[in-house]
């Protein structure tokens, strides 16, 4: 049984968390659910190189007043989103508190998330000029040991037309199912369900409903291009790892799903 009552929002000054904030406002009021908002102060900011090296170039020792000057000011501005934030959610009618952390990003956000039933967060952040990959370096760590259900917006909010549930004959499908199901009649909107067959052998799609069956030579290729067909989506999928691994690596599907230049919102599900 699916049940969403409070959900945790990670918001920086990016123009994806303006997406979240959207994001996390509309799934409250549909759902009646409460919000809390998270803005974190990256502790590298405040006690790494970083501050070496501004310290250095200002000709002063660091942590000499000048940290306790600059967490003022990263207090400020995190205080300034979480009150745009807040006014969002009031024009919904959404119950919202806020709350301001320091220490490091992924990891503060992972200690939060106990307290909620669902995240959300966007698929890049403040500094997604520098990030490595594709997907933001700190949304690679939270997705990797995440246990709860995770939104990931992209640049631009969206309401949601369809939703559409990825599934296979493994167990971990049917908690995907339910979650996509969950929406689809909260939302009031359609949903599909879509197996890909790249193994090209019979498997027990029965408690999917209706499915969707594609073949085509990968997972990640055909689910992209049975994706496209629609406008606006809610595409729920399942974080596959052994439970060994799960702080390692993603299931691939997902991963790759998630490294996609696309303008989609996905539901990543435990």
């Amino acid at each position: 049984m699916v049940l969403i009552k409070n959900i945790l929002a990670c918001v920086d000054s990016s123009e994806y968390s303006t997406a979240v904030m959207h994001l996390s406002a509309y799934i409250a009021k549909n759902i009646k659910a409460k919000i809390r908002g998270l803005h974190v102060i990256d502790i590298l900011q405040l006690e790494g190189p970083f501050m070496y090296d501004i310290s250095g170039a200002l000709g002063f020792e660091p942590f000499s007043n000048f940290s306790t000057k600059i967490k003022g000011v990263l207090e400020e501005k995190g205080n300034n989103i979480l009150l745009s934030f807040e006014e969002i959610a009031k024009n919904l009618g959404v119950e919202f508190d806020k709350v301001i952390d320091i220490g490091i990003i992924s990891k503060t956000i992972l200690e939060h998330e106990d307290n909620c039933d669902i995240t959300v967060i966007g698929r890049k952040g403040v500094n997604e000029q520098y990030d490595r990959g594709i997907l933001g370096t700190n949304i690679e760590s939270v997705l990797r040991k995440a246990k709860k259900p995770l939104f990931v917006a992209p640049r631009h909010f969206y309401t949601f037309s369809t939703v559409i549930a990825c599934v296979d004959s493994r167990e971990p499908s049917r908690k995907v199912y339910d979650y996509a199901k969950f929406f689809s009649k909260e939302f009031n909107i359609p949903l599909k369900s879509v197996f890909v067959n790249n193994r090209k052998k019979e498997e027990d799609l029965s408690y999917f409903g209706d499915v969707d069956v594609i073949d085509a030579d990968t997972v990640t290729g055909g689910l992209e291009n049975y994706i496209k067909q629609f406008e606006k989506p809610l595409v729920c999928i399942g974080a596959y790892a052994k439970p060994k691994l799960i702080e390692i690596v993603l299931g691939s599907t997902t991963e790759n799903l998630l490294k996609k230049e696309q303008e989609v919102i996905y539901l990543v599900v435990r």
